[in-house]
């Protein structure tokens, strides 16, 4: 395993230990804590898709559709919140 990919490991370990103290120390309904959690499942997305399956390398196209749909699916989801 390369070392960049052992720090992506460990950036997403850190990451899903944030977000769930985050989610065991909240209360139900608040919308700045739910948004926060949707940018850490942003970022946890992006860090998988391009180390792990190596996105870093590809076509343009894929990246940017990543990213479009990416935030088609944060757009909607904070729509309606």
């Amino acid at each position: 395993m390369k070392l960049s990919k052992e720090y992506t490991f460990i950036a997403l370990l850190t990451l899903t230990l944030i977000s769930s103290i985050v989610t065991m120390k909240t209360s139900e309904g608040n919308t700045a804590i739910y948004s926060l959690l949707l940018i850490l499942w942003a970022v946890k997305f992006i860090l998988v898709a391009f180390d792990f399956m190596e996105l870093k390398k590809a076509n343009i196209f894929w990246k940017l559709s990543l990213s479009f749909v990416l935030t088609l699916i944060l757009t909607i989801i904070l729509l309606f919140l």
